[in-house]
C-alpha cells in the first residue's frame, strides 16, 4: 500500500513540475524581440526595422490571459500579462510584437509616445503594486514568529 502511494505521489509530482515547465514556456517564453533607438528614431522589431516617420499609430491587443487556475499554481503565469502592439505603418501595412508583461508594454509605450500617436491610455499598462501578495507575506512572518515564541 505505501508503495502504491508513493508511486502516485511521484507521479503526481513529475506532472506538476511538467505543468510547471509547460506555463513558463507559455507565458515566459512567449515574445517577440523588441528595441527601441530614440536617438535614430526606430524600432527593432524581430530585427525589422520602422523609422518612427513610418508609423501612422500604434494599439494596444491584449490576448488571452492566464486563468485564476495558472495564475494560482504557477509564478510565471501569475505576473504574465500577454499583450500584442501593432504597428499600424502610413503604407496601409502593420507589424505586430507580442509582449508578456505590463511593465515592458507600459515602458515601450512611454517611451515612443513623444515620437508616435498611441491610441490607448498608456497608464493602464502601468505596473501595479500586488499589496494582498505583500499583506500575505506579512501574515505569514508574523504568525510564524508568533508560533516560534
Amino acid at each position: 500500500m505505501i508503495a502504491f502511494v508513493g508511486t502516485v505521489v511521484v507521479l503526481l509530482i513529475i506532472i506538476f513540475i511538467y505543468w510547471q515547465f509547460k506555463m513558463w514556456k507559455k507565458y515566459s517564453l512567449t515574445y517577440d524581440k523588441f528595441n527601441i533607438n530614440l536617438k535614430e528614431r526606430y524600432v527593432l522589431v524581430n530585427g525589422n526595422k520602422i523609422n518612427f516617420r513610418e508609423i501612422d499609430h500604434i494599439m494596444v491587443k491584449e490576448l488571452q490571459q492566464p486563468s485564476a487556475w495558472e495564475k494560482s499554481l504557477s509564478r510565471s503565469a501569475y505576473y504574465a500579462y500577454m499583450t500584442e502592439v501593432v504597428f499600424y505603418l502610413k503604407d496601409g501595412g502593420c507589424v505586430c510584437c507580442t509582449f508578456n508583461y505590463k511593465g515592458s508594454v507600459y515602458r515601450a509605450l512611454k517611451q515612443l509616445s513623444p515620437y508616435v500617436r498611441i491610441m490607448d491610455n498608456i497608464d493602464q499598462y502601468k505596473p501595479k503594486v500586488d499589496w494582498l501578495f505583500i499583506v500575505g507575506i506579512i501574515v505569514a512572518v508574523i504568525l510564524g514568529w508568533m508560533m516560534g515564541h
